[in-house]
């Protein structure tokens, strides 16, 4: 079992971006996990800026 506090780390250092207004926010912050994983995916949801469900790209924010 992975430790929360590494999990919570890792999901920190990823952004969620709507690929139709640009805003961009913290995936922890928005709900979302993402531990030991690698590249960049796109998932179809609710933008917070636009109202709407978009495309949104889940990226890790450089170190």
């Amino acid at each position: 079992m992975p430790d929360p506090d590494a999990v919570e780390a890792e999901s920190r250092k990823w952004q969620i971006t709507c690929k139709t207004c640009g805003h961009s926010r913290n995936l922890w912050e928005a709900g979302g996990v993402r531990y030991k994983a690698k590249g960049s995916k796109s998932s179809y949801g609710p933008c917070p800026e636009c109202g709407r469900k978009r495309w949104l790209r889940i990226h890790k924010v450089s170190d």
